[in-house]
């Protein structure tokens, strides 16, 4: 076998590979290693021009690392400067020699509010209350007179602005700029938008939606909430620099020329209509007072990833109904003749049909539609999409054409977050197969500029999903960036009180019903709250990057201590219990209480990461004493049963700390028992999920776990499969859940899936480990499945694991592919034939 250099690739600052407008001044960079023999130490070196790092001169740093500190460094040099841009590279040293990666960049966005230059601006009518008309669009012609070296374009906006130069899009993202509360700022983001000018005369314009900022109540359309928390407005400033250095700066200001669209609605939950009238008159700009200062995100942009063909369509009555195959988020594309004039063209998503084989929106919210009129398109014909909004579904319901008119062309845009996929899975047994595949499209159709519950009915940041599944998202996509915003929601979310919300941004204040007699229970959860503490932990775990751990730690401390403001005689009876579980009895204030514990746990290797050893102590000793709390609250002392006896409880029981070994036996035992008694079924909820797939596969019963997660006849996965789900459901009764309006498109249950990545095709990491730095290779081999494969790059490197059976009294064969300075266990190695490369 050839020798394979050892070198490293995939070179990231802040999570992001070559991002322009980085979101900090002090990027902590990355890498990944390949090869077959492990590195010695790195030299990390950054230059000011690509051409000084191709010529050796690092005049911007140049530091070694040492190997067994990993593949990760702190920002080694002064804080970036506005628009300051750096070339990179990682050397790997081996046997003395040095082989180089290929340069990265990255590049400083204007740090200031003051160096933007421009002001908020929008339609005179928007900016003086009237919003009763269509959408502002704003536009400035300048002139070039050299063609373009270099142009940036910083935008930010409150609602969707979709920015065109020269009559074509500007940048490739789409829904810009993403969700804030429009009170601490608004995210923006920098572009690189050289190739959309040409000397002459250039159009920049602007079109403004509702997005989360413009949310009325609309007659006759769905709505979330109604809040009116901003006009929609833009501020902007491009500049160019010519092939003669010559630099041009186009900032917005009431300069601008301003006109009424044609987009008579863009609201972010009911749709979009393109109305029948010519766009109106152009007039001055205004501009917009108080508006909020930008911060710059680190979530990469919304994009168009794949486009759906229909699988199907029928006529029913007199509309059309397409089926995409798949339940997936994004919008619509239309394409169509030329349409009479004042035709009105109705498209209305939704995830299941009626007994008429129409669109059922009663898990989605509706109405909602997007509508365009004829006279409003190319008499040629069209090729339209909404703007401003996204839809979650696998049907459209197309109504409004002529009875005598062919169908149209239609797909389906797929939108999410562009984070870089670094995962797969996939076994030959369909069930395990399409298990993973309904999980990972939901996680997709939720990945947008925050991860939300559900690409229709409501669309918010509910933080939960975030720790409890963040195994499948990290194993999937690279999100670090992305959950370093969603530190950031939460922190700019918590209340003065220390309480962080179950929603952030916080859009809706859900203190007005409850559950269980907690009126603040949908806002006020531990297991929700508890994210300001598990995300950052996760986040360092799984990519070494502590950073979030430093911003977060004076957050995590006021949230324990309103945690503990809210506690009576150490017990937390508050929030939602086990959340979406079969079984209700969980008693809710077990639930809470070990969800505070466990806060407290996670709070002081926080603080011992950060270095601060007595704030460590005193949360690791705080969390032993509610450990204790719990056994003795929650554990029946005559008959030894913990909570109610459910599943959950069971569960959640065996991760109380400080168990004896005769302890712990006896938890598996009688949730073994639970679980036959249950008929083999599952009945816990979210918050249960996890502790129950961890306790029964670390117990050895994982081919228990495997026969409830399939059965079709009973509430859990393997029914939602068997009645047609192409993405993971709200319910474990999918489309036929009592409740009627559960989403057929959440991933709030998608805890599996880290399951299937680590447990059935056997990839983990170690216990301690950092950043990946060390794995255990265990795959479960389940009766009746006859392989697995996973393939992941990780923050270290590449991993790729597979396994299958073999032909009569063979050994399985186990197939491991690591990075060379990683540390493999392979439990029971001499289960199988074993093939280990470093590659």
């Amino acid at each position: 076998m050839t020798a394979e250099r050892t070198t490293a690739y995939g070179l990231r600052a802040s999570g992001l590979v070559d991002p322009l407008g980085v979101a900090v001044a002090a990027p902590v960079l990355s890498w990944g290693i390949r090869g077959d023999r492990p590195p010695e130490r790195f030299v990390v070196e950054g230059a000011s021009s690509r051409a000084a790092l191709e010529r050796d001169r690092a005049d911007r740093f140049s530091v070694e690392v040492a190997a067994a500190e990993g593949t990760l460094l702190r920002w080694p040099a002064a804080p970036l400067a506005s628009r300051e841009r750096v070339w990179w590279r990682v050397g790997v040293v081996v046997g003395g020699a040095i082989e180089w990666s290929a340069s990265a960049s990255l590049e400083a966005p204007l740090w200031s509010a003051e160096e933007w230059g421009a002001e908020a601006i929008s339609h005179a009518a928007w900016a003086a209350g009237d919003t009763a008309g269509a959408f502002p669009e704003l536009e400035q012609r300048f002139s070039l007179g050299v063609p373009v070296l270099r142009a940036r374009l910083y935008l930010t906006a409150a609602g969707v602005v979709v920015p065109t130069l020269n009559g074509a899009a500007a940048i490739r993202g789409q829904l810009e700029p993403g969700y804030s509360d429009l009170a601490t700022g608004v995210p923006a983001a920098a572009w690189d938008v050289a190739a959309s000018l040409s000397p002459g005369e250039n159009v920049l314009r602007f079109a403004l939606g509702g997005g989360i900022a413009h949310v009325p109540r609309l007659p006759g359309r769905y709505t979330k909430f109604a809040a009116e928390r901003s006009v929609p407005w833009v501020r902007a400033r491009l500049e160019i620099v010519g092939h003669d250095e010559s630099v041009t700066v186009i900032t917005t200001d009431a300069g601008w020329r301003a006109r009424l669209g044609r987009t008579t609605v863009a609201h972010w939950y009911g749709g979009e209509d393109v109305g029948s009238r010519p766009a109106g008159e152009w007039g001055p700009a205004a501009v917009v007072p108080d508006a909020v200062d930008p911060w710059w995100r680190s979530a990469p942009p919304i994009v168009v990833t794949e486009t759906l063909a229909p699988v199907d369509v029928r006529r029913v009555a007199d509309v059309r109904v397409v089926d995409f195959g798949v339940n997936a988020a994004g919008r619509p594309r239309l394409r169509t003749a030329s349409l009479p004039d004042g035709a009105e063209i109705r498209l209305a998503p939704s995830e299941l049909l009626d007994d008429a084989g129409r669109a059922d929106q009663s898990t989605t919210g509706g109405p909602i539609r997007d509508t365009f009129s004829g006279s409003a398109v190319d008499p040629d014909g069209t090729d339209w999409a909404p703007s401003f909004v996204y839809h979650g579904g696998r049907y459209l319901e197309v109504s409004g054409l002529p009875a005598t008119a062919p169908d149209p062309q239609i797909g389906f845009e797929v939108l999410r977050a562009e984070n870089r996929r670094v995962g797969e899975f996939s076994s030959s047994d369909p069930f395990l197969h399409d298990l993973h595949r309904i999980v990972d499209r939901a996680i997709q159709s939720n990945m947008y500029s925050v991860f939300t519950d559900c690409p229709h009915r409501e669309k918010l940041g509910w933080v939960e999903q975030l720790s409890l599944v963040f195994g499948g998202l990290a194993r999937g996509y690279d999100v670090q960036a992305h959950l370093s915003d969603a530190v950031r929601h939460m922190l700019e979310a918590q209340t003065p009180s220390g309480l962080v919300p179950s929603t952030v941004p916080e859009l809706v204040v859900f203190d007005t019903f409850g559950s269980r007699g907690d009126a603040t229970a949908f806002r006020d959860d531990p297991n929700w709250g508890r994210s300001i503490i598990d995300v950052p932990w996760k986040l360092y775990r799984h990519y070494g990057d502590d950073a979030a751990i430093r911003v977060a730690l004076p957050a995590m401390r006021r949230y324990l201590q309103h945690l503990a403001a809210r506690a009576e005689n150490g017990v937390l009876d508050i929030g939602l219990g086990d959340w979406i579980e079969i079984d209700t009895s969980t008693p809710r204030a077990f639930v809470a209480t070990h969800a505070w514990a466990e806060a407290l746990r996670t709070a002081a290797r926080c603080a011992a990461v950060n270095g601060e050893d007595a704030l460590a102590e005193k949360w690791s000793r705080h969390a032993t004493r509610l450990w204790d709390g719990v056994r003795k609250t929650f554990r029946d002392r005559r008959t030894g049963i913990w909570g109610s006896g459910s599943q959950a409880s069971w569960a959640l029981a065996s991760t109380v700390a400080g168990l004896e070994e005769h302890e712990r036996r006896r938890i598996v035992r009688e949730l073994v028992a639970r679980i036959h008694a249950d008929g083999d079924t599952v009945t816990v909820g979210e918050i249960g999920l996890s502790p129950l797939i961890r306790t029964l596969t670390d117990s050895g019963r994982a081919d228990l776990l495997h026969r409830m997660l399939r059965r079709p006849d009973a509430p859990g996965y393997g029914h939602q499969l068997a009645t047609g789900a192409t993405a993971l459901t709200e319910s474990w009764q999918g489309p036929t859940g009592p409740e009627g309006v559960a989403s057929q498109n959440h991933f709030m249950l998608g805890a599996v899936d880290e399951w299937l990545l680590g447990d059935v095709a056997g990839l983990r990491q170690a216990p301690e480990s950092i950043g990946w730095r060390s794995v255990v290779v265990d795959p479960h081999l389940l009766e009746g499945i006859d392989d697995a494969r996973t393939v992941f790059e990780s923050p270290a490197g590449r991993f790729e694991v597979a396994w299958r059976r073999g032909r009569g009294s063979a050994l399985p064969v186990l197939e491991v592919s690591a990075p060379p300075h990683v540390a493999v266990e392979i439990r029971e190695s001499a289960r199988f034939e074993v093939v280990l490369r470093r590659a």
